[in-house]
């Protein structure tokens, strides 16, 4: 017979559960408050509390060599695998109170995920409703009085200035040069030189100003986001840009500075592209610029293929020997890791985005584009 002391004690156990209900109300609730308000975002939030808030959380991790995230992905995981265990086998082994287990297990769970989403809230969910980088940078992307036409020709203008970069930039760096395998020391340097460019961008554009960039961190199981066909993730509850380290390596410094835009608090993967463009195309070294270039040509060039074709092709043919290789390896290389692991974690990706106002969820990649051409008649202007 249970006893009034033992009830006592299955009420405290699960009051201290249901303390941690009203997190996920709190979090939704800010949310819609922040969507509705992007002003009341950007100004107490994205350039008030999360700067400060953000630094430091990132402070400790910053100054560990290795992925604090990653450890704590892990032991997260194994955490839930215990907490599924354990009640699974309490469900099993129970008698007369299997009603009562499950209760607690569904109860605790609820109160776990609450506590997750409203960290992830605090810590950078609420800047996916901050004004856009677009507005910061003066950019018009609404392309008033530019028909189709006009646009292509913009593209085809785009990418062939693009391609002449690459060339360049790739020549500079010497044509037989092994662009693909990082040689030891070549991580952490370009982690410095990712960090340096995106302070000086921050000089042109303050919005990217922020006390601490915890530098980009290797991922030591890279082999496995590969799989998932994910090359670098902002981790927002150590603010940790982790990398993945089985990229070749000059696709890596563009990936560096794409995750830092995120630690920044420009969390939308268009303009996180977009400014990962911006601070490797102004860096002093030639393999930042290569892979800038890269990251843009590879959006202007699928934007210009499903408009015009033929064009897009000529441009990809015109393109030097060794840039030519370099894109040829990037295929290769990925054509490994394709597959359904790949498959379920680009839709679990395409839902994340699309939860968080991002409407075309893995295509918002590709808007990046949008602000390339806004830029581009900028500066025609």
């Amino acid at each position: 017979m249970e006893t009034n002391e033992s009830k006592r004690g299955v009420r405290d156990f699960l009051l201290k559960r249901m303390l941690f209900l009203p997190l996920g109300a709190v979090a939704l609730a800010t949310t819609a408050y922040a969507r509705q308000h992007p002003d009341w975002t950007e100004q107490a939030y994205s350039q008030a509390a999360y700067p400060a808030l953000s630094s430091v959380v990132g402070f400790l991790p910053s100054l560990a060599r290795f992925s604090v995230a990653e450890w704590v992905v892990a032991l997260f995981l194994l955490f839930c695998a215990g907490y599924l265990g354990f009640y699974v086998r309490k469900l099993v082994v129970g008698r007369g109170e299997r009603l009562m287990v499950a209760y607690r297990a569904a109860m605790g769970a609820a109160a776990i995920c609450c506590t997750v989403y409203f960290l992830f809230t605090a810590l950078c969910g609420l800047n996916y409703y901050r004004h856009t980088f677009a507005e910061h940078a003066g950019y018009d992307v609404e392309e008033a009085g530019v028909d189709a036409a006009q646009r292509q020709e913009e593209l085809v203008a785009l990418a062939a200035s693009l391609a002449d970069e690459l060339g360049r930039t790739r020549a500079q760096l010497g044509d037989d040069a092994d662009l693909f395998d990082a040689q030891p020391g070549q991580f952490e340097r370009y982690a410095r030189e990712s960090v340096e460019a995106m302070r000086k961008l921050a000089e042109q554009y303050p919005a990217l100003e922020r006390p601490l960039y915890s530098p980009p961190k290797p991922v030591i199981a890279s082999k496995l986001l590969s799989y998932a066909n994910i090359g670098g993730m902002f981790f927002p509850f150590t603010m940790e840009s982790n990398i993945n380290v089985d990229n070749p390596l000059f696709v890596i410094p563009w990936t560096m500075a794409h995750e830092l835009a995120h630690q920044c608090g420009f969390m939308r993967e268009d303009e996180a592209n977009f400014v990962a463009y911006l601070a490797c195309r102004q860096s002093d070294d030639a393999l930042m610029r290569y892979s800038g270039y890269v990251l843009a040509y590879d959006n202007v060039i699928s934007a210009l293929r499903r408009v015009d074709s033929d064009a897009a092709s000529a441009i990809s043919l015109g393109l030097s020997a060794a840039v030519q290789r370099d894109l040829a390896e990037r295929a290769q290389h990925w054509a490994k890791y394709e597959g359904p692991v790949q498959n379920v974690s680009n839709a679990a990706n395409d839902t994340y985005l699309k939860a968080n106002d991002q409407a075309d969820g893995m295509q918002s990649y590709g808007r990046m584009v949008d602000l390339l051409l806004a830029e581009q008649r900028a500066a025609g202007q």
